[in-house]
This record gives C-alpha cells, structure tokens and sequence, in this order.
C-alpha cells in the first residue's frame, strides 16, 4: 500500500488535471495576449482611432484657464484643429490647424457632434436641372431608419433655390459650403460643440479630426484574421500535444490495473499493494485489493457449498438407493413366494413405507424446483395476515401437542392486510414449523407473533430449543445446507428454508434470521410483508 508520504507527493487525480490544465491554458493566454498586443500596436500605429466623446467629455469639465492641458492630440489625433469661442464668438483657445475663425452665420453651418440631427451635403448630377447641391437635415436617432427632416437645393454659387432649410438666406459662401459639407480641404472632419463649462459659462468648440483611412484600417483587420488563425492554430497544436501527453501519462497509471485484471484467472496476489499514483487511483487500487479478497472468499464459500452440495446429493442418493433396494428386493421375494402368508402383510406396510420416504423426498425437490423458477406463478389477493396465521395454527395446534411441543401465539384481533398467496404462505409456515420440529426435542416451546411495524407486517417465529450452529447461521437460507445432524438425529434435502426465503421474495417481502432473538427464544424468524395492496394480482 501507498504511504502517507507518497500520497502527499502525488497529490489528487484533480491537482494533477488541475496543474495541466492550468499550464495548458496559461500558455495559450500568454500567447493570446502577445497577438493582442502586437495587433493593439500596428492598429494603433497605422490606423489611429480618434476618441471625440472622450474629448468631449474632458472638455465639459475643465475650466478655462486649465484648457492648455486639455491634451486634444491624444484624442482627436496629431493631424487635428481645435478653437474654443465664448458667448461672443470670441477664440479663447486655438489649437492644431484651425484656418480662420467662423463666424456666427458660419457657425450655423457646422453639424453639431452631440446631436442625432446633422447636416448633409451631396452634389447633384450635371443632368438635373435642378441645382448642384443637395443639403439636407437627416435625423440618426431611429437605429433602423434615417429620417429626412428638412432640405434645401443650391446652385454652383452656393445660392438657395428651394427647400424648408435656411429659409432665412439667400445663399452660401464658399467657406460656408465647406462648413455644410464637413470636409475641410485637407479631409479632416468638421464639427462643433455646445457646452457650459464648470463655472457656468456658455462655450462653442470647432474641432477639426481626421477619421481613420479606410485602407489602413482593412489591412490590420486582415493582419487580425491571420493572427487569429495562427492563434486557433496553434491552440490546436498545444491541445494535441497536451492530450497525447495525458494520454500516455494517464495509460502509465492505469497499467498496473490492466495487469491486474489480465491476471485475474490465475492471478498473482499483491500486484496492487506497492501502487503509487494519484490517491483516487490508489483509492481504487486498495478497493481492487479488497474486491480480490473479497473473490478469494466467495471462491472458498462456494466450493465449501459445492462440497457440501455433494455431500448432501450423495446422502440423499443413499437415502433414495435405501429404500428402492429394500421395495425390490420384499418385492421380488413376494413375487417368488419366499414370504410366507402370515408376513405378507408387515412386508407390504414396509414398502409403503419406503415408497412414502422416497416420494417425500422427490417432492421437496419439485416444489424448491417451482420455486426458482423464472415463470413461477403467484396469485396474490388482499388477505388478512393475522387470520391466516390463526387458522393455520388452529388446524396444527393438536398435531404440535402430540409431538410433544408447546405452543404460545401473540396474534392481534385487528386485522392487518398483506397480498398474500394461501398456498405459498401455508408452506412457508408449515417449513418453519416442520424446521422447529425436526431439530428441537420433545418439550420445546414454539413462539409466533404478528403486528404492524413502519407500514409492514411482521410475523416472528422462534423456539427455545437447541438453536443453531453458529457456522450454519451465514448460510442458512442457501439451497442444500442443513442442520447438525446431532440436534436430533434427523435428516433433512436442505431446501425447506431456502424455500421459505424465495416465498417471501415472491410477496416482496423478506425472511431472516434474527441476530438477538427475544428474551426467552434461542431461535427466531422474521418474516416482513408490505402492507395493503389492491384487492386481487396475479404475477
């Protein structure tokens, strides 16, 4: 067996799973982690994302004379512009690439940032004659729609021809269609922020940004897709190595029980008692062990049995070869004429006698034979158990008396109900009682009692007599086993109480050999049923 110490040093079956699992994840995150942080950079690098809500928000809550350190490059990107106005249009601020500073009518041209609703700008086909612009007001707030709510239609000139935008002015300068379209000249996106800073005063931000460029962008999602592939490639690989590896690992573990089990017909005894390994394993080994010896007892039980068997088939051939030989043989001397008138008769009480022997004992073997059969019907009805057990002992009361034996009967008026079957359970009694009889002398007590216990019926049988072998009481309901035979000198086939244990099965209950009988009973029986039932069953 495995020592304290080496099962310290092995640990559980769940460490050893749990460390290899860990490392096995461990390795992978690692190597997630350094793609994501590879990838993190060149996105970073190569299509920077600029963060104008964060901007925002940073502006909102700064004061005036803190708008130096606003840091607007780290959000809106390096290629960026940034004015900040009072109430009057005034620049207090003017970071980046701004050009000049809007005035209030162009400020009015500029897409609020903040809003759903923005400003929108395309040109019209050469074609139409209808304008060269078109500017509407398109409203993002609806997930699934965009929603029209205004329009104008401008010339080249940047006058207005018709539409409900802007019904205030005759047209647009040239700065001012730049401010419609959102595009400066240099690409970057144009917007503007209305927000009350800290200390309660009106501002107008002007930011310029430039959005990520499309080609850059789509060549780092690209470069994303191949790492990810090379990721769930080499997850692949890791797994495949870590589970052969287990694999082996965990086939090293379990030889020794194969070796064990491919021996176990003519096995070699301690294949398992120096096993070292995970202590559910070594758990295991010792149930194997106890499992084995467990066999080694079974095996030297039944051939303990079957020697007995053996036996009792020979005595019972004896028994049988006994009686048939002496029938044969005052028959044949019969037939001859070798008995004369006067002893006729006693000769053919003798063999009426043998023929009775030799019948009793063929049919002891045909009913336990019924019994064990798979197919053995049994006709259950709704019976009272108490009045059952009193008629039967008020037929044998006399019988029991001329045998000489005593008879003490607790048996409730109340009826308790059972599904029982009359003939099995007049045969199971009428075993018990022969039992009691053939085994005890003359002046024992026999003692019977039913009653109710946790929804069963119980009926205890006992007797004061001789009791039973001590080395009887473990096998005493197998097939075959009897009684000593010095307890009175009589032979029994072994079946009667084998009998009365399969009847009881039959009725779903069970029948046992008390292990402390009750004050004054050396011997006592159990017998439990189940209560109640429907009123008739045939199984």
């Amino acid at each position: 067996m495995k020592t304290k110490e080496n099962k310290k040093r092995n640990g559980s079956l769940f460490r050893f799973l749990a460390i290899h699992y860990t490392a096995f994840t461990a390795i992978n995150l690692v190597l997630m982690a350094g793609l994501s942080l590879v990838l993190s950079a060149y996105l970073s690098y190569a299509a920077p994302v600029p963060d104008p809500w964060g901007f925002l928000e940073k502006l909102e809550n700064t004061e005036e004379d803190r708008l130096s350190g606003l840091n607007a490059a780290s959000y809106l990107g390096k290629d960026y512009g940034l004015l900040i106005l009072d109430e009057a249009g005034t620049p207090i601020l003017s970071e980046g690439q701004t050009g000049e500073t809007p005035g209030r009518e162009e400020l009015e041209c500029i897409s609020v940032f903040s809003e759903s609703s923005r400003l929108l700008m395309a040109e019209i086909p050469e074609d139409s004659r209808n304008g060269k612009y078109l500017l509407t007001r398109a409203d993002f707030a609806q997930e699934d729609n965009l929603v029209i709510t205004g329009y104008a239609i401008l010339d080249e000139n940047g006058r207005r021809l018709a539409g409900t935008l802007f019904q205030d002015r005759d047209g647009f300068t040239e700065k001012e269609l730049e401010y419609l379209r959102g595009v400066d000249e240099q690409g970057r996106r144009i917007w503007r922020h209305d927000y009350t800073e800290p200390s309660g005063l009106r501002r107008q931000a002007v930011f310029w940004m430039r959005e990520a460029e499309r080609g850059a962008y789509l060549m780092a999602s690209q470069m994303y897709d191949s790492m990810l592939c090379l990721f769930v490639l080499v997850y692949i690989a890791t797994a495949a190595v870590c589970i052969y590896w287990l694999g082996r690992r965990m086939k090293r573990l379990l030889a020794p029980f194969h070796f064990a089990i491919a021996a176990m017909p003519g096995r070699e005894p301690g294949l398992l008692e120096n096993y070292s390994g995970p202590e559910e394993f070594v758990s295991m080994a010792r149930s194997f062990i106890r499992m084995e010896e467990r066999l080694e007892e079974s095996e030297e039980e039944r051939l303990k049995l079957d020697t007995e068997k053996k036996r009792l088939l020979a005595d019972i051939s004896h028994d049988l070869k006994t009686p048939v030989t002496v029938i044969r043989g005052y028959a044949a001397a019969l037939k001859d004429g070798l008995i004369s008138e006067e002893d006729a008769d006693a000769i053919l009480d003798v063999i009426i006698r043998k023929a009775d022997q030799v019948g009793s004992l063929l049919e002891a073997f045909h009913e336990y034979s019924k019994l064990e059969h798979p197919q053995m019907p049994v006709h259950l009805q709704r019976a009272d158990l108490c009045a059952k057990v009193r008629e039967y002992f008020a037929c044998h009361y006399q019988e029991l008396e001329r045998e000489g034996f005593l008879l003490e009967a607790d048996i409730p008026e109340t009826p308790i109900y059972c599904r029982l079957d009359r003939t099995l359970l007049e045969r199971l009694l009428e075993n018990l009682v022969n039992n009691a009889v053939k085994y005890n002398p003359a002046g024992t007590t026999i003692f019977v009692s039913v009653r109710e216990e946790e929804k069963q019926a119980v009926l205890q049988f006992g007797d004061d007599g001789v009791g039973i072998p001590p080395e009887l009481k473990s096998r005493l309901f197998l097939p075959f086993v009897t009684g000593d035979a010095s307890r009175s000198g009589a032979h029994g086939s072994g079946l009667g109480l084998a009998a009365c244990k399969r009847i009881a099965q039959l009725h779903g209950g069970n029948l046992e050999l008390a292990g402390r009988p009750l004050e004054g009973r050396v011997t006592e029986f159990i017998l439990t049923l189940p209560i109640g039932g429907p009123d008739q069953c045939t199984c």
